[in-house]
């Protein structure tokens, strides 16, 4: 908590400060430096408040849309567990956890497994106060950060099915989280470089984009 409170939740926090000097807003004199600790310590309960609400919602869908369950054929325990590990680690060694069907062309779509789609739907477009399509940005299509940091606690959990072949949701930690989360926004830069996958890929966030903010305001 200290760590997080002196680093980066009050990088962020400086962060936010400037984008108000930069608009102009006024920021009450004094202020700051009077309520500086409460203010990181309120960001970082936030922060692990939206992390742990994440982490709940990958896990509804993570087992069913990936298909982690053993062959019914395993009785045993050991084999049940075997088999997901196989599973888990199929998935992640293949990079088939980000790929959805293949285009016209035969070729990969990345970022568009079907699991990716339908937990950044439930998770961003939830009708909650507190629902991130509320911004104009998430109105018109996904945000690529946004994307990668629900791709990267689904690899984090997969990575946990590998180890363990059951559910160990409850170990994930921060920093698992955000190596993912390094390895995978530069892995989407790369298909934003490419003349092909990136087109597909920006047509495919404003499409999902679309469908939330439609089932959205169905469900109003």
């Amino acid at each position: 908590l200290e760590d997080a409170v002196g680093g980066q939740c009050w990088e962020v926090l400086m962060e936010v400060i400037a984008h108000f000097e930069v608009q102009g807003w006024e920021v009450e004199a004094g202020y700051y430096p009077t309520h500086k600790l409460d203010m990181c310590r309120l960001l970082f309960n936030d922060m692990q408040t939206f992390c742990s609400n994440l982490k709940k919602a990958v896990m509804k869908s993570l087992c069913a849309d990936y298909e982690l369950y053993p062959p019914s054929t395993a009785k045993m325990e050991e084999e049940c567990i075997a088999a997901v590990k196989k599973k888990a680690d199929d998935l992640l060694s293949t990079g088939k956890y980000l790929h959805g069907e293949p285009d016209n062309q035969g070729r990969a779509s990345n970022f568009a497994h079907h699991a990716l789609k339908n937990i950044t739907l439930a998770f961003y477009y939830a009708n909650t106060s507190k629902c991130l399509c509320q911004f104009l940005e998430f109105q018109e299509y996904i945000p690529y950060k946004a994307l990668v940091l629900i791709t990267a606690m689904v690899h984090t959990l997969l990575s946990l099915f590998r180890k363990y072949g059951i559910d160990k949701s409850a170990q994930v930690n921060s920093q698992d989280v955000e190596e993912g989360y390094i390895m995978l926004n530069e892995a989407i830069s790369n298909v934003l470089d490419h003349p092909h996958h990136s087109p597909k890929l920006n047509m495919m966030l404003v499409d999902w984009a679309q469908m939330g903010m439609y089932v959205l305001i169905r469900m109003d």
